[in-house]
């Protein structure tokens, strides 16, 4: 007779334990996820295997409609690699033409920029050439003053972390 009474309970009230691999491949294509994370269902779950009842992250990420949010990653760093999200990218430089010999003012416009940033024009560090005047305009925007550049061709900026992350190089002309 219990063991009747067990089966129906499990039938009519069943124990929510569930693994779910499309929760899994969430988490492995975020941009941000630790390489050594991904594929692991301890990720979400208490049993390494998966199934059973969520770890902390696993109620956290469905608490959160399964949806990995900037919160998650500052909550969870363990799972996450943030300083790779912190990486600068340089998406335009304005003018992208110059005239030789002749001083400029150049915006660069990306995202992730501080003002702890080192930029560079031609692998040379403005911070070291006291004639450039440079300002951090938020995260996404660096202006430069008295830009010249006296010899044609190509010319590259790209800007450096403290911490060594460089930004892609973006290339600009001058003639």
């Amino acid at each position: 007779m219990q063991i009747l009474i067990l089966v129906l309970v499990l039938i009519f009230f069943p124990l929510k334990a569930s693994s779910n691999p499309h929760d899994l491949e969430i988490f492995n294509n975020d941009k941000l996820a630790r390489p050594e994370m991904k594929n692991m269902c301890s990720v979400c779950h208490i049993n390494p295997s998966g199934g059973g009842p969520r770890n902390e992250f696993g109620e956290a990420f469905e608490a959160a409609n399964e949806t990995i949010t900037n919160d998650l990653r500052e909550k969870f760093p363990e799972l996450f690699d943030l300083l790779r999200g912190m990486i600068p990218k340089i998406v335009r430089v304005k003018p992208s033409v110059f005239a030789i010999g002749k001083e400029i003012k150049v915006t660069i416009l990306g995202k992730n920029f501080s003002a702890d940033n080192f930029l560079h024009i031609d692998s040379v560090s403005i911070e070291s050439t006291p004639h450039i005047e440079h300002e951090v305009i938020g995260t996404k925007k660096i202006v430069i003053e008295n830009v010249t550049f006296n010899t044609p061709g190509k010319h590259t900026f790209h800007v450096v972390t403290p911490s060594g992350q460089t930004s892609n190089i973006f290339k600009v002309k001058a003639k």
